[in-house]
């Protein structure tokens, strides 16, 4: 799994980070071409940009026509237009549902009522569905960051003048771990804290891991260096596995009934765990009951844990951090039956394996009249 850490001691912007992964290898004109085909003129121009004699790229959104002032019913609706994957579009669409709810609480109004520019200029919907867009290109599937730099001064909204960090930046900044810095301008946006909000899952200094290629992105107000750097890594790979860390946690229960189980399995899976078992055992005063293991990432943590509560009301439960090996997979497709199925393509000692999905398989099974069981037992033809 690739990952990638972003160093934020100069600050976060939209624009920066979408330039940042421009840097790193990320094609943009298909984000382009999607918002076009969802009927939002939008043109987004990736520039060479050089500053304190250091090249990276520098993003900029623009647009023929004028943009309405769209409200967050509007957005969402916009979102679900767009022709990109249903992961991109879900996060993008929680994206705003977390900025509307933090510009309702500054404004002291229900979210669905607000109009504010910030959620209705087109570069913040480019800002935002891009970063979702572009981290799939990269294949990431874990963001880290160093701790978000603490700033002052003043800054000019439609209101009037407020202080640094601006309402919104200071609301996404909570339960972030900040480090201080002397910075008297906006050097982290709404925009910026809410990516990093919806993306970064631990705050450290640093990575253990094989450094694939990093990225610089520039922001378009040109005070200070005024760029993000961006690096894209990997776990340590010894030969045949890949090395990785997830939280593992643990709880003994007899108080629930088998239909709870099953709704906990489903929900703490939807919550994002990676695997969820039940081990049977004797509890204390020889109730039967079982043992609860849940694995996940770093990213979904705080929601699995808060399921895990949630659904079982167990008074505690045991947390670690653990190694995992693994092997290298990615998709693919087999040919069962004239037809093309998705599989997993996993490789142990140059050779490589590949399982169809189960649900794919499923349905072709009922399409041909046979078994899950006869399907699965077909010859794979690769």
């Amino acid at each position: 799994m690739k990952k990638l850490f972003l160093d934020l001691s100069q600050g976060i912007s939209g624009d920066m980070f979408i330039s940042a992964l421009a840097d790193a290898g990320v094609d943009f004109k298909g984000l382009e071409q999607g918002f076009k085909r969802a009927g939002v003129d939008v043109r987004l121009d990736i520039f060479s940009e050089n500053r304190n004699g250091i090249t990276g790229k520098l993003a900029r959104v623009s647009s023929k026509n004028d943009q309405p002032l769209r409200t967050l019913e509007h957005v969402l609706s916009l979102i679900q237009r767009m022709d990109f994957s249903s992961q991109v579009k879900q996060k993008s669409a929680e994206a705003f549902q977390r900025l509307a709810q933090v510009e309702a609480q500054v404004h002291g109004v229900h979210k669905e009522q607000i109009h504010f520019h910030e959620i209705g200029a087109v570069d913040t919907l480019v800002d935002i569905v891009g970063a979702f867009w572009g981290l799939e290109r990269l294949e990431v599937g874990e963001v880290t960051s160093t701790p978000m730099p603490w700033f002052s001064g003043e800054i000019e909204i439609s209101h009037g003048k407020v202080p640094l960090p601006a309402p919104a930046t200071a609301i996404l900044m909570q339960g972030k771990k900040i480090s201080p810095s002397d910075y008297d301008w906006e050097i982290i946006t709404p925009t910026g804290a809410l990516i990093v909000d919806q993306l970064v899952s631990v705050f450290e200094n640093g990575f253990h891991g094989r450094l694939v290629r990093g990225g610089l992105g520039f922001g378009n107000i040109e005070k200070g260096f005024n760029g993000l750097r961006v690096f894209l890594w990997q776990d340590e790979h010894d030969g045949n596995y890949f090395q990785d860390m997830v939280w593992l946690l643990e709880s003994n229960i007899d108080h629930l009934t088998g239909e709870e189980l099953g709704t906990f399995f489903q929900k703490i899976m939807e919550a994002g765990a990676l695997d969820v078992i039940f081990l049977h055992g004797i509890m204390k005063k020889n109730r039967p009951g079982g043992q609860i293991q849940v694995l996940c990432h770093d990213e979904d943590f705080v929601r699995v844990r808060e399921e895990f509560f949630k659904h079982t009301l167990t008074l505690g439960m045991r947390v670690s951090k653990i190694s995992r090996n693994i092997l290298p997979r990615k998709e693919c497709h087999v040919c069962l039956e004239g037809e093309q199925v998705k599989a997993k393509e996993a490789r142990f000692s140059g050779k490589a394996y590949c399982r169809p999905e189960i649900e794919d398989l499923d349905r072709l099974a009922a399409d041909k009249g046979l078994s899950l069981a006869e399907m699965r037992l077909k010859k794979n033809q690769p």
